[in-house]
Protein backbone atom coordinates (compact mmCIF):
# COMPACT_ATOMS: atom_id res chain seq x y z
CA UNK A 1 0.00 0.00 0.00
CA UNK A 2 2.75 2.13 1.03
CA UNK A 3 0.44 4.41 2.73
CA UNK A 4 2.17 5.53 6.27
CA UNK A 5 -0.31 5.76 8.70
CA UNK A 6 -0.11 6.93 12.23
CA UNK A 7 -2.72 6.01 15.20
CA UNK A 8 -2.27 9.39 17.39
CA UNK A 9 -4.20 9.42 20.93
CA UNK A 10 -3.72 11.40 24.07
CA UNK A 11 -4.90 8.80 26.96
CA UNK A 12 -4.14 8.00 30.70
CA UNK A 13 -1.85 5.74 32.68
CA UNK A 14 -4.43 3.23 32.29
CA UNK A 15 -4.86 3.71 28.60
CA UNK A 16 -8.37 5.15 29.00
CA UNK A 17 -9.42 7.91 26.19
CA UNK A 18 -11.91 9.38 28.49
CA UNK A 19 -12.09 10.68 31.80
CA UNK A 20 -9.94 13.23 32.13
CA UNK A 21 -8.96 16.66 30.33
CA UNK A 22 -6.44 16.15 27.16
CA UNK A 23 -3.11 17.89 27.02
CA UNK A 24 -4.60 20.12 23.95
CA UNK A 25 -1.55 22.19 23.39
CA UNK A 26 0.50 19.07 23.63
CA UNK A 27 -1.28 16.84 21.40
CA UNK A 28 -1.45 18.60 18.33
CA UNK A 29 2.00 19.95 18.69
CA UNK A 30 2.73 16.27 17.83
CA UNK A 31 -0.16 16.50 15.19
CA UNK A 32 1.63 19.16 13.61
CA UNK A 33 5.47 17.48 13.76
CA UNK A 34 4.11 14.03 11.91
CA UNK A 35 3.09 17.17 8.71
CA UNK A 36 0.88 14.26 7.24
CA UNK A 37 -0.29 14.70 3.80
CA UNK A 38 -3.95 13.50 5.84
CA UNK A 39 -5.54 13.98 9.30
CA UNK A 40 -8.29 11.95 9.45
CA UNK A 41 -10.81 11.05 12.42
CA UNK A 42 -13.65 9.10 12.51
CA UNK A 43 -17.31 10.67 12.00
CA UNK A 44 -18.43 10.67 15.48
CA UNK A 45 -14.96 11.99 17.08
CA UNK A 46 -15.17 14.65 15.02
CA UNK A 47 -18.62 15.61 15.81
CA UNK A 48 -17.76 15.33 19.82
CA UNK A 49 -14.82 17.33 19.26
CA UNK A 50 -16.77 19.89 17.60
CA UNK A 51 -19.15 19.89 20.16
CA UNK A 52 -16.67 19.85 22.88
CA UNK A 53 -13.89 22.12 21.69
CA UNK A 54 -15.63 24.56 18.65
CA UNK A 55 -16.69 27.53 18.56
CA UNK A 56 -20.88 27.46 18.87
CA UNK A 57 -22.42 25.70 15.90
CA UNK A 58 -23.15 28.75 12.87
CA UNK A 59 -25.26 28.70 9.59
CA UNK A 60 -23.81 27.99 6.36
CA UNK A 61 -23.41 30.62 4.08
CA UNK A 62 -22.84 30.99 0.16
CA UNK A 63 -18.98 30.79 0.37
CA UNK A 64 -19.41 27.40 1.77
CA UNK A 65 -20.48 25.91 -1.24
CA UNK A 66 -17.01 26.88 -2.50
CA UNK A 67 -14.27 24.77 -2.42
CA UNK A 68 -12.10 26.55 -0.89
CA UNK A 69 -8.26 27.45 -2.32
CA UNK A 70 -5.73 27.05 0.71
CA UNK A 71 -2.21 26.16 0.91
CA UNK A 72 -0.93 23.14 -0.20
CA UNK A 73 1.44 22.52 2.52
CA UNK A 74 -1.74 22.02 4.76
CA UNK A 75 -3.11 18.64 5.60
CA UNK A 76 -6.90 17.50 3.48
CA UNK A 77 -9.15 15.95 6.60
CA UNK A 78 -10.72 13.25 6.04
CA UNK A 79 -13.44 11.45 7.59
CA UNK A 80 -15.13 8.06 7.41
CA UNK A 81 -18.95 8.99 7.14
CA UNK A 82 -20.84 5.95 5.37
CA UNK A 83 -24.01 6.80 7.41
CA UNK A 84 -23.88 10.65 6.91
CA UNK A 85 -24.44 11.62 9.79
CA UNK A 86 -22.22 15.19 9.72
CA UNK A 87 -25.19 16.46 6.87
CA UNK A 88 -25.16 20.06 7.77
CA UNK A 89 -21.82 20.21 9.74
CA UNK A 90 -19.02 19.77 7.39
CA UNK A 91 -18.70 23.57 6.52
CA UNK A 92 -17.19 24.09 10.27
CA UNK A 93 -14.60 21.79 9.30
CA UNK A 94 -13.99 23.52 5.96
CA UNK A 95 -13.59 26.98 7.57
CA UNK A 96 -10.74 26.02 10.08
CA UNK A 97 -7.20 27.37 9.89
CA UNK A 98 -5.07 24.18 9.08
CA UNK A 99 -7.53 22.38 7.05
CA UNK A 100 -7.00 22.41 3.01
CA UNK A 101 -10.36 20.90 2.67
CA UNK A 102 -12.38 17.87 3.61
CA UNK A 103 -12.70 14.43 2.17
CA UNK A 104 -15.31 12.32 2.97
CA UNK A 105 -15.52 8.10 2.90
CA UNK A 106 -18.25 6.96 2.27
CA UNK A 107 -19.80 3.09 0.98
CA UNK A 108 -22.01 2.05 -1.74
CA UNK A 109 -24.91 1.93 1.19
CA UNK A 110 -24.19 6.19 1.87
CA UNK A 111 -27.79 7.58 1.60
CA UNK A 112 -28.25 9.73 -1.47
CA UNK A 113 -28.96 12.42 0.36
CA UNK A 114 -26.04 12.87 1.65
CA UNK A 115 -24.42 12.43 -1.75
CA UNK A 116 -26.53 14.73 -3.42
CA UNK A 117 -25.49 17.39 0.14
CA UNK A 118 -21.89 16.45 -1.13
CA UNK A 119 -21.96 17.19 -4.33
CA UNK A 120 -23.86 20.51 -3.74
CA UNK A 121 -21.06 22.26 -1.71
CA UNK A 122 -18.60 20.91 -3.66
CA UNK A 123 -16.71 17.98 -1.38
CA UNK A 124 -14.50 15.48 -2.32
CA UNK A 125 -15.72 11.94 -1.56
CA UNK A 126 -14.62 8.39 -2.00
CA UNK A 127 -16.72 5.54 -2.25
CA UNK A 128 -15.15 2.45 -0.89
CA UNK A 129 -16.82 -0.87 0.38
CA UNK A 130 -20.60 -1.95 0.54
CA UNK A 131 -22.25 -1.32 3.81
CA UNK A 132 -18.89 0.55 5.57
CA UNK A 133 -15.74 1.67 4.31
CA UNK A 134 -12.99 -0.39 3.19
CA UNK A 135 -10.24 1.64 4.85
CA UNK A 136 -7.14 -0.15 2.34
CA UNK A 137 -9.03 0.38 -0.67
CA UNK A 138 -9.85 3.92 0.47
CA UNK A 139 -5.88 4.71 1.01
CA UNK A 140 -5.06 3.36 -2.32
CA UNK A 141 -7.61 5.61 -3.72
CA UNK A 142 -6.18 8.39 -1.93
CA UNK A 143 -3.11 7.87 -2.50
CA UNK A 144 -3.75 8.25 -6.34
CA UNK A 145 -6.22 10.70 -6.66
CA UNK A 146 -4.55 13.51 -3.80
CA UNK A 147 -1.04 11.69 -3.53
CA UNK A 148 -1.93 11.14 -0.08
CA UNK A 149 0.86 8.94 1.60
CA UNK A 150 1.12 9.65 5.26
CA UNK A 151 -2.28 10.02 7.63
CA UNK A 152 -2.04 10.32 10.95
CA UNK A 153 -5.23 9.43 12.45
CA UNK A 154 -6.56 11.41 15.65
CA UNK A 155 -9.92 9.43 16.60
CA UNK A 156 -11.49 7.18 19.67
CA UNK A 157 -11.07 3.53 19.58
CA UNK A 158 -13.47 2.30 16.94
CA UNK A 159 -11.85 3.81 14.16
CA UNK A 160 -8.09 3.16 15.71
CA UNK A 161 -9.10 -0.83 16.58
CA UNK A 162 -10.80 -1.21 12.82
CA UNK A 163 -7.11 -0.15 11.70
CA UNK A 164 -5.16 -2.14 13.67
CA UNK A 165 -7.10 -5.40 13.28
CA UNK A 166 -6.74 -4.73 9.92
CA UNK A 167 -3.27 -4.38 9.57
CA UNK A 168 -3.03 -0.86 7.79
CA UNK A 169 -1.37 1.16 10.93
CA UNK A 170 2.61 1.60 10.60
CA UNK A 171 3.04 3.23 13.99
CA UNK A 172 1.29 4.01 17.59
CA UNK A 173 1.79 7.66 18.84
CA UNK A 174 0.64 8.24 22.51
CA UNK A 175 0.61 11.09 24.68
CA UNK A 176 0.25 9.55 28.26
CA UNK A 177 -1.11 11.87 31.40
CA UNK A 178 -0.09 11.43 34.75
CA UNK A 179 -3.05 9.81 35.89
CA UNK A 180 -5.13 6.64 36.31
CA UNK A 181 -9.02 7.12 35.49
CA UNK A 182 -10.22 3.36 36.83
CA UNK A 183 -13.66 2.34 37.05
CA UNK A 184 -14.54 5.09 34.65
CA UNK A 185 -12.43 3.92 31.42
CA UNK A 186 -12.42 3.31 28.05
CA UNK A 187 -10.00 1.24 26.65
CA UNK A 188 -8.00 2.62 23.65
CA UNK A 189 -7.55 -0.95 22.55
CA UNK A 190 -10.57 -2.95 24.23
CA UNK A 191 -11.33 -4.38 20.76
CA UNK A 192 -8.06 -5.31 19.51
CA UNK A 193 -8.84 -9.23 17.90
CA UNK A 194 -5.24 -10.37 18.61
CA UNK A 195 -1.47 -10.05 19.53
CA UNK A 196 0.30 -6.93 17.35
CA UNK A 197 4.16 -6.55 18.34
CA UNK A 198 5.50 -3.56 18.79
CA UNK A 199 8.88 -2.24 18.25
CA UNK A 200 9.52 1.40 20.76
CA UNK A 201 10.95 4.08 18.58
CA UNK A 202 10.86 6.94 20.98
CA UNK A 203 10.01 7.93 24.76
CA UNK A 204 10.38 11.30 25.84
CA UNK A 205 9.05 13.17 29.09
CA UNK A 206 6.95 16.13 28.77
CA UNK A 207 6.48 19.33 30.53
CA UNK A 208 3.84 18.32 33.64
CA UNK A 209 5.17 14.73 33.81
CA UNK A 210 3.56 13.90 30.48
CA UNK A 211 5.37 10.95 28.39
CA UNK A 212 5.31 10.94 24.04
CA UNK A 213 5.99 7.03 23.56
CA UNK A 214 5.67 6.11 19.85
CA UNK A 215 5.53 2.55 18.70
CA UNK A 216 6.67 0.86 15.19
CA UNK A 217 3.83 -2.16 14.28
CA UNK A 218 5.89 -4.74 14.10
CA UNK A 219 4.35 -6.63 11.31
CA UNK A 220 6.97 -9.91 10.99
Amino acid sequence: MNTKVILHNSISLDTSFVGFVPNMELHYQIVSYYKADGYMAGSITAKTGLEMFGQPLQPETESDFIKPNKDSSLSYWIIPDSKGILKGQLHHYRRFEFCRDVIILVSRSTPVDYINYLNERKYDYIISGENHVEYKDAFMQLKEKYSIKSILVDTGSTLGNILLNKGLVDEISLVISPEIIGKQSKYLFEKIESKINLKCKNCKLMKDGYIWITYEIDKN
